[in-house]
């Protein structure tokens, strides 16, 4: 099994890390930090090379594309928490730096891409471009990534009512609290992004006093399906979430299954739009005035090339929130999809990212 993905992993050089696949590995592991593995790749039984920096956001996105294009399955994205009113509660800091990962398998051609992504990250400190840390290299077990990262992950609270409770964590719920529970295994969505979190505010909003019963939605890159099994428990009952990677796929479903909203929730490989290469279209899909609502957790750049598809997917006086965007990439969504005929009636901002709120006329 390979390590975390992204959730637009068929798309090279992704470049923002808002769609990364975000894993909370462990900080204090076993195997050491190995500072030049060039000079000395004492190979134990591991099977990933681990890479990781630290950056501001703004750094984060350039770090992103490349570890995309070295790693076998992406970039982990690791914020710095922001401890909560409990010891076991906390939160993501927007403007603090984060920690960025990405693994390569131990083959053939490892040595190459080791090569190849320092020689990338020297050139991109070369421009100076926000502050970074260090390049950091370490031998990790199968077992060190798939299970260690769990003592990160924190309940959370936000919004009036959400908490984010992972499976693993006991918890007693007070009045008007709304649980989700979740194992996010590898694929992106723990809720401590500042992205997930906002996109659940703005769906708390748009619900008021109300719910989201008899409203059809769409969750664009589920990742994790966190987004979806928020709508269910907000009351939809008709909830397709779509993702072009499998991992995520598996994930989404568990989800929906541990929340007890499976059957409120349609969980499918694809996306909307001119398919990629190699994912076969979503059977069944209607991507033309088929939804009251949809969510896209994505990068800037996806959702400008499919903000069309977007749009047509929106029945006439829905919605859809766009998050995942980076501020300085943000007029390449948004002039999208106004260009698309929507209208934009929310903006918020936390850190260096952006969440909006469209309505179509």
């Amino acid at each position: 099994m390979p390590p975390p993905d992204r959730r637009e992993s068929h798309e090279k050089a992704r470049e923002s890390s808002t769609r990364s696949r975000m894993r909370w590995a462990s900080t204090a592991m076993s195997d050491p930090v190995v500072p030049n593995p060039g000079a000395s790749l004492n190979r134990p039984r591991a099977r990933w090379l681990e890479a990781s920096i630290r950056a501001t956001a703004e750094a984060a996105e350039a770090i992103s594309a490349l570890f995309e294009q070295a790693g076998q399955g992406g970039v982990v994205i690791e914020p710095e928490i922001v401890p909560g009113r409990d010891a076991d509660e906390g939160t993501a800091d927007p403007d603090g730096f984060t920690l960025l990962k990405t693994y390569l398998a131990d083959d053939p051609g490892i040595e190459a891409r080791r090569e190849i992504l320092e020689s990338r990250i020297s050139l991109l400190r070369a421009f100076d471009l926000a502050p970074m840390g260090e390049l950091e290299w370490r031998w990790l077990d199968e077992d060190d990534w798939a299970n260690a990262w769990k003592s990160h992950y924190a309940i959370q609270r936000l919004g009036r009512s959400w908490v984010i409770k992972p499976e693993w964590q006991e918890f007693t719920p007070e009045p008007g609290d709304i649980v989700l529970e979740l194992d996010p295994g590898m694929a992106f969505g723990t809720g401590l992004h500042p992205t997930t979190q906002t996109v659940l505010v703005c769906l708390e909003e748009l619900v008021g006093n109300g719910s989201l019963a008899g409203l059809d939605i769409l969750d664009l890159g589920t990742g994790s399906g966190i987004l979806a099994v928020g709508a269910a428990r907000l009351g939809a009952t008709s909830i397709v979430a779509l993702d072009v990677d499998r991992i995520a796929v598996t994930a989404a479903a568990h989800n929906a299954r541990l929340n007890g909203v499976s059957e409120a929730i349609t969980v499918e490989h694809g996306t909307i739009g001119e398919p990629l290469p190699g994912l076969d279209p979503v059977p069944g899909l209607q991507p033309i005035e088929a939804y009251d609502g949809v969510m896209a957790n994505i990068v800037a750049r996806v959702i400008g090339e499919r903000a069309s598809a977007i749009a047509q997917a929106i029945r006439h006086g829905g919605w859809l929130i766009t998050s995942g965007i980076i501020v300085d990439r943000e007029n390449e969504a948004t002039d999208a999809l106004v260009a698309s005929g929507l209208d934009l009636v929310a903006r918020h901002l936390r850190g260096d990212w952006v969440t909006q709120v469209w309505r179509r006329p």
